[in-house]
């Protein structure tokens, strides 16, 4: 007898269960390997062997008639789930008593959820309270007392605080994380000559990211190998770049400034049109979806911080003018009907980008 839709949804839904108790199995035997790991302080990431679980996934999926692109996110999703899991494994040689300086703020608080998840012993010094972790009173106190010491505050009180907070002779690592680092290079450097465990960290994710795994995270070096080497630890599972702290701001002009910019410039132009959001949505292509679900996330970030990156990166200016000119560029070719010009746009963008 043939089955009918429903019974064939009943075997579906058996299917599924199944393969979620393998996956269960699969996270489980991940965990032992994380404890191992733990224990033995090896890194939480891979890269070789993930490389290699995603070409078992690829090769094995040709046999069961799989597309390469799905045997590749399935086996992604699997590494980021076991590498998620390891990553809430404590790991006793490297539990730090932190103080988190500004930690009340959500980026801060992001951060105190973050490594008190890895075993670190977390504290605020920040204003007010906070019902999850105790708050410092006394910043000469919480300085003395801790092993780490991460600044996450506003950009443009940050030179003087850390020039402060190093100013007290402190035995523990110092972190910043700020956005825009030059305002911090001579502080960061002129203490790290003078022994200083500095570095200077910028995670390239906000306080609404669910996890640091397969994250990037730029590294800045300082004059520290100390620091330098801890604060890789710190966020391990992420994706490292490692560069000089003077690098910093030149790349954080195009990747930061100018695509804000461009997302700013975009809300602005549906804006002065007078059009309707609503009446623009209705019609929308998929590339005006795609621009508009970023545009609305930098519309809702916050402009103090957005502005600061714009204003303190003394590299965004070369960054802008290059967007004013490409945005002229595309109006003379369009509109004067340059025909040659557009098509030589679109086809040096392809190459750019690896196209043929």
């Amino acid at each position: 007898m043939r089955e009918s839709i429903d019974d064939i949804r009943k075997r579906i839904e058996k299917i599924d269960r199944e393969i979620l108790r393998m996956m269960a199995n699969r996270t489980a035997a991940a965990v032992e390997m994380g404890q191992m790991k733990a224990a033995e302080s090896i890194p939480l990431r891979a890269p070789q062997v993930e490389e290699k679980v995603i070409g078992r996934y690829v090769e094995r999926a040709k046999e069961f008639g799989f597309s390469e692109e799905s045997a590749r996110q399935i086996a992604k999703l699997l590494i980021r789930e076991s590498i998620e899991q390891q990553g809430h494994i404590p790991r006793p040689s490297l539990s730090k008593r932190m103080l988190i300086i500004g930690g009340n703020g959500r980026m801060g608080m992001w951060l105190c959820k973050f490594f008190a998840s890895r075993g670190h012993r977390i504290r605020i010094y920040d204003q007010g309270e906070n019902p999850q972790f105790p708050v410092e009173k006394d910043l000469g106190r919480g300085v003395r007392d801790a092993e780490v010491i991460v600044l996450a505050t506003p950009i443009s009180v940050t030179p003087e605080l850390l020039d402060q907070v190093l100013a007290m002779n402190p035995t523990a690592v110092v972190l910043d994380i700020t956005s825009i680092k030059t305002p911090l290079v001579s502080v960061l450097r002129g203490w790290a000559a003078k022994g200083a465990k500095v570095c200077s960290v910028h995670p390239m994710f906000g306080p609404d990211t669910a996890s640091i795994i397969d994250r990037n995270v730029v590294i800045c070096r300082c004059g520290s190998a100390e620091a330098t080497e801890l604060a890789r630890l710190l966020v391990d599972g992420s994706n490292l770049i490692e560069i000089e702290v003077e690098e910093h701001d030149p790349l954080m002009a195009y990747v930061l400034g100018l695509s804000h910019a461009v997302n700013i410039a975009f809300f602005e132009a549906l804006r002065n049109s007078g059009r309707p959001f609503e009446e623009l949505n209705q019609a929308a292509s998929t590339t005006f979806k795609r621009q508009v679900e970023s545009a609305r996330n930098v519309a809702e970030e916050n402009a103090q911080l957005y502005y600061e990156i714009q204003h303190l990166n003394p590299f965004n200016k070369d960054a802008l003018e290059y967007l004013q000119k490409a945005v002229n560029d595309l109006k003379e070719a369009a509109v004067e009907g340059n025909k040659d010009a557009f098509e030589r746009m679109m086809r040096e963008g392809r190459e750019y980008f690896g196209g043929k």
